[in-house]
């Protein structure tokens, strides 16, 4: 039991901080590259690169779908936006996968495209590791933790409002790193809070399911169903065509007041008791609700009207909407990238403050100091450099192998495997730091001259076009490159002796 309140605040900030640490910067780390995810998933399917914005033809889609899939239960036809040009169509046979096509929206045409999970990758392993669900629970914990060491931090924090101002980046090592995590940590606040808060709310169900085990015998699905007021018909067994989806499309527009339509659902086509759900996009406002109309596939017959309702999934919706950012702003999406890079900084920064205070007064420890010092380098510089090895593979991988999308994350896998057995080989030192980051740097940087080579798609393509999609890969890929020479730059540098940085007193956190 530590001697008063804040000392053991200060015991749980340190040591939550450092047992979760590397999983929280993980987390982090992918999670801020999902604000960014179908871009990324563009980048990785260059056959996609010359799809031009046009006119939608959706009866060339259905065509497409009675012609694939004539036997299939379900339809999808998920319409182009700002973010993705292409029109996807997607059904299930009955006992079977889903199966996608990308199409021309203009031509209906199918565009053959490279397997790959392109931003879905980053966006599963943030919230599961790809774990599955005990990945989800893994997450769930960390961010329990992650909200203790908020709290725990400014309980400890004398001068929180001065710290927002302060940062020496040539005093010694403790001090900028110092700086650097009370800055970020600072700065960013109420962001860190309401990410975090909000990625539990998103699996509350998984959490906390004692309601719906009480009132629907644990079954979200039928809970789902009635909060949505959903109605799912039973095939008839007559064969009946199916209405226009274009004309249906048109007619849901006028219940949303200027709202774009995302997606068409379309249940048991070509039976007399197929159901179409036109979904509208809800990227134009913060909470979530996607707003529907349902027709009989048929008649025609404007079967429900669905607007979320209730100020209890109201909220839930607007909270989801603040953690899942699908609101289509691109100054929000940037905002939202750097305070996802800030929080990384202010989770990296910590883990370093552990074994830069330890360095000298735990020689007894050296077992255990060396283990920490050896997971930071690991996961701090070793998770960049799988990331940018995960880039690299989707174009070095030769298109016809088979589970090519599972060959890429091999790679991102072993080459994250590689930076951890190489940060315990060399036992965390700084040349550790410099060689992994060094690495890094040099993944980002030339992965636009990789993309020239295997695509021939480049800036002075992009740019005049205005494919900002594009551009704005290889340009955050140029930053992120000289960002991390600069990084492996400055660890390099001798340490300046702590008698020579300023006297100015520091905050004992970390």
């Amino acid at each position: 039991m530590k001697e008063s309140f804040k000392q053991s605040m200060d015991w749980l900030h340190t040591w939550g901080g450092l047992l979760f640490g590397w999983i929280l910067f993980a987390i982090f780390l992918t999670g801020t590259l999902t604000v960014f995810d179908k871009e990324i998933t563009y980048w990785m399917k260059p056959e996609l690169h010359g799809i031009r914005t046009s006119p939608i033809n959706l009866q060339a889609a259905t065509d497409q779908l009675a012609r694939l899939a004539p036997r299939a239960d379900e339809w999808w036809i998920e319409l182009p936006h700002a973010r993705t040009p292409e029109l996807t169509i997607s059904w299930q046979n009955p006992g079977e996968e889903q199966e996608q096509r990308k199409l021309d929206p203009a031509t209906g045409q199918i565009v053959t495209v490279r397997e790959t999970q392109g931003g879905e990758f980053f966006y599963r392993f943030h919230y599961q590791l790809h774990l599955d669900q005990l990945g989800t629970w893994i997450v769930g914990g960390a961010a329990m933790v992650m909200l203790a060491v908020l709290v725990t931090g400014i309980v400890i924090h004398h001068r929180i409002f001065k710290d927002f101002f302060t940062f020496r980046p040539e005093a010694s090592f403790h001090r900028s790193w110092l700086d650097a995590h009370n800055a970020t940590g600072v700065l960013i606040l109420p962001f860190h809070f309401v990410i975090t808060f909000t990625g539990l709310v998103i699996f509350w169900m998984i959490y906390m399911p004692a309601g719906v085990d009480l009132f629907y015998g644990g079954d979200f699905d039928k809970m789902l169903q009635e909060v949505e007021q959903r109605v799912h018909p039973q095939r008839a067994g007559i064969p009946a065509p199916l209405i226009s989806l274009a004309a249906l499309e048109q007619q849901a527009k006028t219940y949303w007041g200027g709202g774009v339509t995302e997606e068409i659902h379309v249940r048991h086509p070509g039976d007399l008791h197929a159901q179409v759900e036109v979904v509208r996009r809800a990227d134009d406002r913060v909470d979530l609700i996607s707003d529907r109309v349902t027709f009989d596939g048929a008649t025609g017959k404007v079967l429900n009207v669905w607007k979320g309702k209730g100020s209890a999934f109201v909220t839930y919706s607007v909270l989801l909407g603040l953690h899942y950012l699908w609101f289509d702003h691109a100054m929000i999406r940037w905002l939202y990238f750097f305070m996802g890079l800030t929080g990384s900084i202010m989770i990296a920064s910590g883990l370093l403050l552990w074994v830069i205070k330890r360095k000298d007064r735990h020689a007894w420890d050296a077992v255990g100091y060396q283990i920490v010092e050896s997971l930071n380098v690991a996961v701090v510089a070793g998770l960049p450099v799988a990331i940018a090895a995960f880039f690299w593979a989707n174009r070095l991988w030769p298109l016809n192998v088979p589970e090519r999308a599972m060959w890429e994350m091999n790679t991102f896998f072993f080459l994250w495997a590689l930076c951890v057995a190489h940060g315990f080989l060399r036992k965390g030192c700084l040349w550790a730091w410099k060689e992994q980051v060094g690495a890094a740097a040099t993944l980002f940087a030339l992965l636009p001259l990789l993309n020239v080579g295997t695509t021939g798609d480049h800036l002075l393509v992009s740019l005049p076009v205005g494919n900002w999609r594009l551009a704005g890969i290889d340009l955050t890929c140029l930053g992120v490159g000289g960002l991390l020479y600069w990084i492996a730059w400055r660890v390099g540098r001798p340490a300046v002796p702590e008698s020579h940085a300023t006297s100015a007193p520091i905050v004992e956190a970390g």
